[in-house]
């Protein structure tokens, strides 16, 4: 019997205001400014979400809600060598990110649902 699925929760404020922030959670150019080394992105839902994270080892699902200046949802998963990391099969997690306005920017609030026990910290 396996165990069941754990919840990852990070949040962080930034100083930017909430649509500009949107912006680099869409935009793949914007992305690879703080996040992996390629990047396919479809922000509307059912779109493919594609991100090389390191070498070989691609985050990949499809945006399940996009909301500007609001919400992003994707499904997460990996195609990789790393036999840690591919157990996290593509469409089984989802990472969801909030954003809200905040005195000194944008509040953002991500959660990843679904993840087994042993990769709960993968991307922390």
């Amino acid at each position: 019997m396996s165990e069941p699925p754990v919840k990852a929760r990070r949040t962080v404020i930034i100083e930017a205001d909430p649509k500009t922030v949107f912006e680099f959670l869409i935009d793949p150019t914007l992305m690879a400014e703080w996040f992996g080394i390629r990047h396919v992105l479809e922000p509307r839902v059912g779109g493919k979400f594609e991100v090389e994270v390191s070498s070989g080892n691609i985050a990949t699902g499809v945006f399940t809600e996009v909301v500007p200046g609001r919400r992003v949802a994707f499904t997460w998963g990996w195609q990789s060598g790393d036999a840690a990391l591919a157990a996290l099969r593509p469409g089984t997690s989802r990472v969801q990110i909030d954003l809200e306005p905040h005195e000194k920017g944008t509040l953002l609030r991500l959660t990843h649902t679904g993840l087994p026990k042993n990769l709960e910290n993968i991307h922390a």
